[in-house]
């Protein structure tokens, strides 16, 4: 069964992969690269990052210790937009960059759609981290 992308649904998926002694800080919805969907959530360990489904069903889970993050940066709306940028205006919050110390890069991006309001996700999680973009 898929959890909708509810905040509600989301904690629910996150508790779900968190070990003992593991607490959840945040979590919100997010696309990479614009197909690509999951929950990206921080915790006191890690950056978690749940794949998901078309349909929000959960494929399972990866994430990257603390220890790895090297920077992490936030840019409200979208780097680079097609000609229709009214339309991406009105869905685009936030996008979450981040960089391990082995140098792979990733970026997520926050919208505000399916009655989510995401724009606070990326923020928590850089004011958490406190690494330098």
């Amino acid at each position: 069964m898929a959890l909708k992308p509810t905040e509600q649904g989301m904690k629910e998926a996150a508790a779900k992969f968190l070990a003992e002694g593991e607490e959840l800080v945040t979590v919100g919805w997010a696309s990479e690269k614009g197909v690509k969907y999951y929950y990206v959530g921080l915790t006191n360990r890690r950056l978690l990052i749940i794949r998901l489904s078309t349909l929000y069903k959960v494929k399972g889970e990866e994430s990257i210790p603390l220890a790895e993050l090297e920077a992490c940066s936030i840019y409200e709306g979208y780097k680079y937009a097609p000609p229709d940028v009214a339309l991406i205006s009105q869905i685009a919050e936030t996008s979450l960059y981040v960089k391990t110390k082995g140098g792979k890069k990733r970026a997520f991006r926050f919208p505000k759609i399916l009655g989510l309001d995401n724009k606070q996700v990326p923020v928590t999680i850089m004011e958490s981290l406190k690494l330098e973009g």
